[in-house]
């Protein structure tokens, strides 16, 4: 196996449909995420991908999307913005990341969501919380009935749900054009990062403009899509969401608190899936993540793993660095330090910026 490092604008016809291919052959790729459209937005929006090619002899047999950082450690092309990513392959192909060849391209790898199936290329880690799915795969309403049928509370919440978004004062709008909603969105984002104490990623320009890039794209591999519901003519609930050709991602929901009681968001997640199954979508992905309104909706949760790569002696002190102030931070007190630097370094070289 040999490995060559390339610029996205220097991949040829004959990478682009053998990318194509790798997708289309494993349904673990289908998320947007993995498209070559999102990784053009990206770039866009903040330049510097880099792809390593994989090839035996004349074959290219895979594909890895990386941004390089610190000391040599590379991370997904859009830090905490890519809710997945990976090696782009086909679902038979191994890749030994580990092989001497691939070295100098690649000291290490930081990963927090690959396919469960990329352990095969020593993407081991550790399994997580895994990405919930929405199967839309026989329709909205076979949804709606499997789920029915699992869940008690599921049928309280449709019940509910159902009534508002049957009630004539109820509006819901999607895949719309609309700067005003979009603008709200990321208030109320903003405002929600504050309140949880994170970092707000839109103290930076780069995520910002990739979604107004990803809102202004018509590939379907590819495209924002801006969903609303209004009651009485208010905005109740806004979301911005991405698809592919058969997932829709749900990626920046949010809800005006007046309107919590009436559950306006989660009857726009409804009303989303409702829509997606239209276009023909097989699924939604709600992202990782066990909060309570994910499991309510998911028909299933596919495993994710995550972890670091570890070649050069670097990256090999800096995940162990990593994995010792993760051990000790229950300790809590000044014994946590060494947790709060190394989560400190992630954001900072995730996002890009020092205020991280």
């Amino acid at each position: 196996m040999k490995v060559s490092s390339l610029l996205l604008k220097t991949l040829s016809d004959a990478d682009r449909t053998a990318w194509a291919d790798f997708r289309q052959q494993d349904p673990l790729l289908a998320s947007p995420y993995f498209s070559l459209a999102y990784l053009e937005a990206v770039e866009k929006a903040r330049p510097g991908i880099d792809i390593l090619r994989f090839t035996e002899g004349d074959t290219v047999i895979g594909f890895l999307p990386i941004r390089k950082g610190w000391f040599g450690t590379t991370r997904p092309v859009a830090g905490p913005m890519d809710d997945l990513h990976g090696v782009i392959a086909a679902p038979s192909a191994v890749i030994d990341l580990h092989a001497p060849d691939i070295a100098p391209h690649l000291s290490g790898y930081t990963f927090s969501a690959v396919p469960f199936n990329q352990r095969r290329h020593g993407l081991h880690g550790s399994a997580s919380e895994g990405n919930q799915v929405l199967d839309l795969s026989n329709g909205f309403d076979a949804y709606i009935d499997a789920r029915a049928a699992f869940s008690s509370n599921f049928r309280r919440t449709w019940r509910k749900v159902g009534r508002l978004l049957q009630d004539k004062r109820t509006v819901t709008r999607h895949q719309i054009n609309d700067p005003a909603s979009f603008t709200r969105l990321i208030d109320l984002k903003r405002t929600a990062f504050e309140t949880a104490g994170y970092f707000d990623l839109f103290t930076l320009d780069w995520p910002l403009d990739l979604l107004e890039t990803l809102a202004a794209s018509s590939n379907p591999d590819a495209q924002g899509i801006l969903s609303k519901l209004e009651i009485d003519g208010e905005l109740a609930a806004v979301c911005f969401c991405m698809r592919s050709e058969h997932v829709l991602h749900y990626w920046f929901p949010a809800y005006e608190a007046k309107f919590q009681s009436h559950k306006a968001g989660l009857a726009l997640l409804f009303s989303l899936a409702d829509w997606a199954a239209s276009q023909g979508l097989q699924e939604m992905h709600l992202g990782l993540g066990n909060t309570q309104y994910k499991r309510l909706m998911a028909s299933y949760r596919v495993p994710v793993r995550q972890g670091a790569l570890a070649i050069g002696p670097a990256q090999k002190v800096g995940t162990r660095f990593t994995r010792w102030g993760a051990g000790i931070e229950p300790k809590g007190g000044l014994r946590s330090l060494p947790s709060k630097l190394a989560r400190k370094y992630e954001r900072v070289a995730l996002a890009g910026k020092l205020s991280a």
